[in-house]
């Protein structure tokens, strides 16, 4: 009969090394994370996204506004549907191309474009105060370096809805 009373000895645990570098990414990574609830919005982080493109650059097609999102046109096709449900993008025709109607904001879309947008400049401007912007630009190019390095969301790779 097996003798069960000697335990099995612990696992080595893993050496783990991180630079203080390491450390301080992982941290900044996790407050962003926390941060990310500050901009909870009525509306869906993509359709603000594709709001403020059409807000800013004017009527499109869903190609273009593939383009300046660095999205898939599949994307922005599922985004203008449930936009236009909402009543705040609405598809004109494009007299330079029959079958690639243009995107652009209804008056409602206007309207809400305009709240969201003040909405989200108090809340920036709020969390800003008391910030020296250069430093704010120092996080934002290491972010973007982070961002490149792991692979994520760098120039001409396809960003999630």
């Amino acid at each position: 009969m097996p003798d069960h009373t000697q335990r099995a000895a612990a696992p080595a645990r893993p050496q783990v090394r991180y630079s203080e570098a390491g450390v301080a990414a992982f941290q900044l990574l996790q407050e962003l994370d926390r941060s990310a609830a500050l901009f909870d919005n009525a509306v869906s982080r993509g359709r603000l996204a594709l709001l403020r493109v059409l807000a800013t650059a004017g009527p499109m097609t869903m190609s273009d506004a593939a383009r300046a999102r660095h999205s898939s046109r599949q994307a922005v096709q599922r985004l203008t549907g449930a936009l236009v449900e909402q009543g705040l993008v609405q598809l004109t025709p494009n007299p330079q191309h029959r079958r690639a109607p243009l995107l652009q904001l209804s008056a409602a879309g206007v309207a809400a474009w305009q709240a969201l947008a003040q909405q989200e400049a108090t809340r920036l401007n709020a969390l800003a105060r008391g910030l020296d912007a250069a430093e704010i630009r120092s996080v934002t190019r290491v972010l973007k370096a982070l961002r490149q390095r792991s692979g994520g969301g760098g120039a001409g790779q396809r960003v999630r809805d």
